[in-house]
């Protein structure tokens, strides 16, 4: 299930409030926030499920371009977090499984953004598309003598060859899943709810808030709980995480 950023900020003022019991000190703008520059990025970092395997295929054909020639590196799509490996391809046909795989291919540093939620939309699709990635990794298994050496930047998604291109190639990539899928984890909310009340106890500890029926916050408490919080995802994460599920670049 997904729910939109809207839903999320509700769901996290619902919290902050008790339902609205007491009034609204964290303005939705500063959740926003914190989604977009803190939790999205850690959780896209840390949590294995928030990203889901996939191959690019890149064709030879790019070594032609006049894009590639003047700048000798890629751009690839903003949903690729990480590369794991490049593998050199001189057989296309080594991918033919039988199955109409989905599109995933680059073409000049550009790509028609393949989330893959966007056609695995139920569980047997999933099932079948896992079963396209098993195979793949399979046969990507077997050449593991044909790997590139590569640069892959994360940040401005710019990928250089360390050694020389002469065939087409294959990307085992990570892609980010949707913002909106992560939306409704329970990790997710959990940790947005715990910097929210981290936030909100920074704000009231520093600043005086008059409320309605003369009551005070507690601030030190309040960003306790936030860190209790956001601590209590972070060991479950580790916890569920398998130490090879990632490669750095390199």
């Amino acid at each position: 299930m997904a729910i939109t950023l809207d839903q999320l900020v509700d769901i996290v003022q619902a919290d902050l409030t008790f339902t609205g019991l007491v009034p609204k000190i964290l303005p939705d703008l500063e959740i926003k926030r914190l989604v977009k520059e803190n939790v999205l990025e850690w959780f896209y970092k840390n949590y294995q499920y928030a990203q889901i395997k996939a191959f690019y295929y890149l064709d030879q054909n790019f070594l032609t371009t006049e894009q590639y020639n003047r700048n000798k590196y890629l751009i690839l799509p903003e949903e690729v977090e990480n590369i794991t490996r490049i593998i050199k391809v001189d057989d296309p046909s080594l991918f033919r499984l039988g199955i109409q795989a989905p599109h995933l291919s680059i073409n000049l540093g550009v790509t028609n953004q393949p989330f893959l939620t966007s056609f695995v939309t139920t569980a047997g699709e999933l099932g079948v598309y896992r079963s396209i990635i098993s195979a793949f990794s399979d046969q990507i298994n077997k050449m593991t003598a044909n790997t590139m050496r590569f640069q892959f930047n994360h940040i401005n998604k710019r990928l250089s060859f360390m050694t020389d291109v002469s065939t087409s190639l294959m990307l085992e990539v990570y892609l980010r899943i949707e913002e909106e899928e992560l939306f409704d984890h329970v990790y997710f909310k959990d940790y947005i709810i715990g910097i929210s009340k981290k936030r909100m106890g920074e704000a009231l500890g520093r600043f005086n808030f008059n409320m309605p029926g003369n009551f005070q916050y507690n601030a030190s408490d309040i960003k306790e709980e936030g860190n209790q919080m956001v601590e209590k995802v972070v060991e479950k994460i580790k916890s569920e995480s398998q130490v090879s599920w990632f490669f750095m670049d390199r």
